[in-house]
């Protein structure tokens, strides 16, 4: 039997349907009125191939939460343009209200790109959106466009959402030298704790997906950072606002005994390493000059 997901620009598919399903729910923590038409049958499918990944549902959900007032703060602050690298089938400008001065711009995938055109032909963003059909992995590309943004705009909020975990540390250190040619950026980014993953791949909580394995993997997740000139400003864990949202992670029972116990995530880490295991980042420059 052919497989659906044949790389990692399918799980923008799978995360889109797994939007349309939160929105369809009665006690949504969002609506995105447009996820069912970007998430399409081929959507609803990748997604159905998945299988049963309640975690990984369940994450989605909570990081669309956490980026969206992350994003309002950024653009309150006086962020001028968001640069959304890796996209995906993302509605934010859409589905929420923004200045209309603000600039949008969507990066990922040509087909990916071209999808989302066709989907939202008829569709009014409340800002001034601009979509690049564009491998991030191409080096060369990926810095020229970097280089035009800087010289076009004065205070970027760079958004990757759900896209490092898919790239190797040596890409994921490379792009992080790159976007600190921006001027005044700020970066969204994925986080996730050595130990986190460590017990993930030993209790095998995520299901694997070969055509789109997770490959970001540095020692200290911080450090690895700051060696490339970014600091955390800002931290949201997925744990810690599910909770607040009303939303607590599915884990199975055995797992939250096995967790009040303490030492599953490491010595002594228990529930408290689990809080502040997954979550998002927002890095600033270590220094104002870029290195």
């Amino acid at each position: 039997m052919k497989r659906l997901m044949t790389g990692v620009p399918d799980t923008a598919f799978m995360v889109a349907a797994w939007r349309a399903a939160e929105s369809d729910r009665p006690d949504a923590l969002f609506q995105d009125k447009f996820a069912h038409r970007l998430a399409g049958a081929r959507g609803l499918d990748v997604a159905d191939e998945a299988g049963s990944r309640a975690m990984g549902q369940w994450q989605v959900v909570i990081r669309t939460v956490i980026i969206d007032g992350l994003l309002r703060a950024a653009v309150g602050a006086g962020a001028a343009t968001v640069l959304n690298l890796g996209a995906g089938l993302d509605a934010r400008p859409y589905r929420l209200t923004w200045p209309a001065g603000l600039r949008w711009i969507e990066v990922d995938f040509p087909e990916v790109i071209a999808w989302k055109e066709a989907r939202l032909q008829d569709a009014r963003p409340s800002c001034q959106v601009q979509r690049i059909g564009l491998d991030l992995t191409d080096g060369q590309a990926r810095r020229e466009l970097f280089a035009r943004i800087a010289a076009e705009s004065p205070s970027v909020m760079a958004l990757t959402e759900g896209v490092v975990p898919y790239l190797t540390n040596d890409a994921v250190g490379a792009l992080a030298d790159d976007l600190r040619r921006l001027r005044g950026a700020r970066w969204i980014v994925d986080y996730a704790s050595p130990e986190s993953v460590r017990f993930s791949k030993r209790l095998r909580l995520r299901r694997p997906m070969p055509a789109a394995p997770f490959q970001f993997e540095p020692p200290d997740w911080f450090a690895f950072f700051e060696a490339h000139g970014w600091r955390a400003a800002d931290i949201k864990y997925l744990p810690i606002e599910a909770r607040r949202l009303g939303r607590p992670a599915p884990l199975p029972p055995w797992l939250k005994l096995a967790l009040r116990v303490g030492g599953v995530l490491g010595p002594a880490a228990g529930l408290d390493g689990l809080r502040k295991s997954t979550g998002y980042v927002v890095l600033e420059p270590v220094s104002k000059e870029p290195v």
